[in-house]
């Protein structure tokens, strides 16, 4: 394989990525930088360093709203599709109005947004963020354990 080729198949690979995440520009610009390595093997690992930064990346944009994004980085776009996130509770407590706050392992704090009795999680419940119907998001441990939340952080 040439190495134009090779670098064109890198370059393509990285930037079908980018509308899975916000601050795809910045990204834009690392392999823009990349492609421009003299050195082959600088090249490689200068690609590589991004690719496995994708998955990071795209979890954390999952439930993203335009608020947490505006005071991440103002002007930052919102964008992301995952279907589903898997992580662990690791920090679980009501607020003043009963609802339960999830602290996660990937550092995202969710809040419950409709009550629903008899719906129990605890810390270190392996759980999956999806999403529902009408742009819900949900939390659940299992079938039988699942409630409506929003991320606020």
């Amino acid at each position: 394989m040439t190495r134009a080729r090779y670098c064109c198949r890198w370059y393509a690979l990285a930037a079908a990525c980018l509308p899975a995440f916000a601050g795809a520009d910045a990204v834009s610009d690392r392999l823009h930088q990349c492609a421009r390595e003299g050195d082959e093997a600088q090249r490689l690992a200068c690609f590589d360093a991004i690719a496995s930064a994708l998955p990071k990346l795209e979890t954390d944009q999952f439930g993203m709203t335009a608020e947490i994004a505006q005071k991440r980085s103002p002007g930052t776009p919102l964008q992301g599709n995952n279907e589903t996130v898997t992580t662990k509770i690791i920090a679980l407590r009501e607020d003043a109005h009963g609802r339960l706050l999830f602290t996660l392992d990937n550092s995202q704090v969710w809040l419950q947004t409709e009550f629903r009795p008899g719906t129990r999680f605890a810390v270190g419940d392996a759980v999956r963020l999806e999403h529902g119907a009408m742009s819900s998001l949900w939390i659940a441990a299992d079938h039988d354990r699942k409630t409506r939340v929003r991320r606020i952080s």
